[in-house]
């Protein structure tokens, strides 16, 4: 289910984009005490963790 997330892309100094996303889908997800890195469509993205762990309690699942 794809929700609104707001991300920061590579390069990027700040979480400003929020994107409609589907949380089950990211892949090569590294988790770092405050944020959350994965690939999405061929892109790397960072989420904040606090926001992250809420979308994995929100889909029942952890993401691999």
């Amino acid at each position: 289910m794809k929700q609104p997330v707001l991300v920061r892309f590579a390069n990027d100094a700040h979480h400003s984009t929020i994107i409609d996303l589907d949380v089950t889908k990211l892949t090569d997800v590294m988790k770092f005490p405050k944020e959350i890195f994965g690939n999405i469509d061929g892109i790397r993205i960072a989420i904040l963790r606090e926001e992250y762990e809420q979308l994995i309690k929100d889909n029942g699942k952890e993401i691999n």
